[in-house]
């Protein structure tokens, strides 16, 4: 409490005189990218292992055999909604970072900003590949219960759309980390 008191005192007596700098407009399209990028790994780290893993547990319930409709609809919101919703957030940053990188301002702010753009879609790929580890986890006890016996239905397999979902956001935060270090090399004050 009392290193609190003393931040709050030192801050206090700061001169209102030394004020930053405006913030640029490319900052705050990189503020706006950090939270689309932070979005989206949510997406791949909560929502679609716990879809997976919501669609594991009922495939090992007593009787599942009998409901592979249900379960068929699982993995078919799971497309629609789930990742669906992360699909429209890489829409989002790429058309964030395409801004942002239109607009380069090169001071250690953007940079730093564009650090931080970079480290969560570094999380990202962390996150993704816990994903596929999840799916190869689950594969056999999913393979056995939901079958797709219709040749109308789109599924081969229950994992198909986990593993597609999985394997193209890798692609795209792969192509996404490239755009924030050309980002960091455009916005690094250059040293003189």
């Amino acid at each position: 409490m009392k290193w609190f008191l003393t931040m709050a005192l030192m801050l206090a007596a700061v001169p209102s005189f030394a004020q930053t700098p405006p913030i640029t407009d490319a900052q705050t399209r990189l503020i706006g990218c950090f939270g689309e990028a932070f979005t989206l790994v949510e997406h791949i780290w909560r929502i679609a292992p716990s879809h997976l893993e919501h669609l594991s547990d009922e495939a090992a319930r007593p009787g599942a055999a009998s409901r592979t409709d249900y379960l068929a609809g699982l993995v078919t919101s799971a497309v629609e909604a789930d990742h669906g919703s992360a699909f429209a957030i890489v829409r989002n940053l790429d058309g964030c970072m395409t801004d942002a990188i239109a607009r380069p301002s090169p001071d250690a702010t953007t940079a730093i900003l564009a650090t931080a753009v970079r480290t969560e879609l570094d999380s990202g790929l962390e996150d993704v590949a816990a994903l596929i580890a999840q799916v190869r986890e689950k594969r056999e006890l999913l393979e056995r219960v939901i079958v797709s016996p219709a040749p109308a239905r789109s599924l081969d397999t229950p994992l198909d759309a986990y593993l597609s979902f999985a394997q193209r956001i890798k692609d795209d935060l792969l192509r996404l980390r490239g755009r924030a270090d050309a980002l960091i090399a455009a916005s690094t004050p250059s040293a003189k």
